[in-house]
C-alpha cells in the first residue's frame, strides 16, 4: 500500500488513509478489495445503493430492505439493516485492514442482494460504472455543504477515519477534494448524467426529507415491488429519522457501540451515527468566506449540469 500522496495532507490522514488514482481512501478500504469491487460479477436483479458518505445511505438501505419484504421487518429475522446490505469495499473490522473484505460475503449472497458503495464510478463494479449500467443503482445525492458538515462529524465518530484538529481544516480538504473518498462532485455528476437509465434511479436526500411517502413510492416501483397506500405509510413511518434513531436493528450505533465486529466499524461512544438528519446544519459551521469560497467552487464544477438542491 503506497503511502504516498500527490499533495501535502494532514498528519490525521497520512496515519489513516492511502491515495489511489486520485483519490483519498481510508486503510478499511484497502486498494485489494477496491480492485475486487471492479471486477465484482453483477447479477441482473442485483441493487446496488452508491452514494458519497453520509448522504442518507442507511436510511435507503432500510427502505430498500423493507419494500423488499413488503414492509415486514419480522423478515430481517432481527439482522441489523448494515449487516443485511454488504458495504463492498471496507473489511469486516475496520479496526484491522487485514481482517476479510466484505465483498466474500457478499459473492456468496442469494439473490436478489441488496449492496452498497461509497466508490466513485470508475471504482465501481464493471458492469455498472458505464453508462449502461447492467444491475439497478438507486443513487443519493445530498447537497455537499451538509455532506461535508456530516462527513466532519462522521470523522470524529469513527476512529479509524482521520479526525481533523477543527472544521476549518476539514473545510480546506474538502474544498480540495482531499477528504476521505475524494471529490463529492466526481461521485454525484455522473450519476446524475445517467439519471434517465432505466437502471437508474437518482434521489434527492432533501426531496426524501420532504416526501418521505413519495420517495418510498418511487424506490418501490423502480425494484419492481407494487405496495399499497398503507404498506408505504408504515414503510415512511418506520423510517424517520426519529423512528430509526430509536429502532435498535436501523441505528448504526447498535453495532458500533456494542464493538460488533460484523458492522465494520469501531466508534467513539461519545456521539451517534445519527448525529442531525436536518437539512441546513452547514449554516451553522460555514464561515461567510468559507460559503463563498465554497460557492465559487460549486458554480464551477455544476455549470450546466442542470443539477440543483435546496440548501
Amino acid at each position: 500500500m503506497s503511502s504516498g500522496f500527490s499533495s501535502k495532507v494532514p498528519d490525521c490522514v497520512v496515519q489513516t488513509c492511502y491515495e489511489y488514482e486520485g483519490v483519498i481512501m481510508p486503510v478499511f478500504m484497502p486498494l485489494s478489495a477496491l480492485k475486487r469491487v471492479r471486477k465484482f460479477e453483477c447479477r441482473p436483479d442485483d441493487l446496488f445503493i452508491v452514494t458519497f458518505p453520509k448522504s442518507g445511505t442507511t436510511w435507503v438501505e432500510q427502505l430498500c430492505l423493507l419494500i423488499q419484504h413488503d414492509g415486514d421487518f419480522s423478515k430481517l429475522e432481527g439482522t441489523h439493516v448494515m449487516k443485511a446490505v454488504p458495504f463492498l469495499e471496507i473489511v469486516e473490522d475496520n479496526r484491522n485492514p487485514s481482517s476479510p473484505p466484505v465483498i466474500d460475503r457478499a459473492e456468496k449472497m442469494a439473490s436478489p442482494r441488496i449492496l452498497k458503495s461509497h466508490c466513485h464510478s470508475p471504482f465501481l463494479p464493471e458492469d455498472i460504472s458505464t453508462d449502461d449500467p447492467k444491475a439497478k443503482v438507486i443513487y443519493v445525492a445530498r447537497n455537499p455543504k451538509d455532506t461535508a458538515v456530516s462527513n466532519y462529524h462522521f470523522c470524529h465518530y469513527i476512529p479509524p477515519l482521520p479526525s481533523y484538529d477543527s472544521w476549518d481544516m476539514f473545510f480546506e480538504e474538502f474544498l480540495a477534494n482531499r477528504a476521505p473518498q475524494g471529490s463529492w462532485f466526481e461521485n454525484v455528476l455522473p450519476w446524475w448524467k445517467r439519471r434517465n437509465h432505466p437502471n437508474v434511479l437518482f434521489l434527492k436526500y432533501e426531496d426524501m426529507k420532504k416526501d418521505l411517502q413519495g420517495a418510498v413510492r418511487r424506490i418501490a416501483e423502480f425494484m419492481g415491488k407494487p405496495l399499497s397506500d398503507d404498506v408505504i405509510e408504515n414503510i415512511s413511518e418506520a423510517s424517520t429519522f426519529k423512528a430509526m434513531k430509536k429502532n435498535p436493528l436501523s441505528n448504526p450505533d447498535t453495532l458500533l457501540q456494542n464493538g460488533n465486529r460484523e458492522s465494520g466499524l469501531g466508534q467513539s461512544s461519545t456521539s451517534s451515527f445519527m448525529r442531525k438528519g436536518v437539512v441546513g446544519d452547514w449554516k451553522n459551521y460555514f464561515t461567510d468566506e468559507q460559503n463563498k469560497r465554497f460557492d465559487e467552487l460549486y458554480n464551477k464544477e455544476m455549470a450546466g449540469s442542470g443539477l440543483e438542491f435546496e440548501f
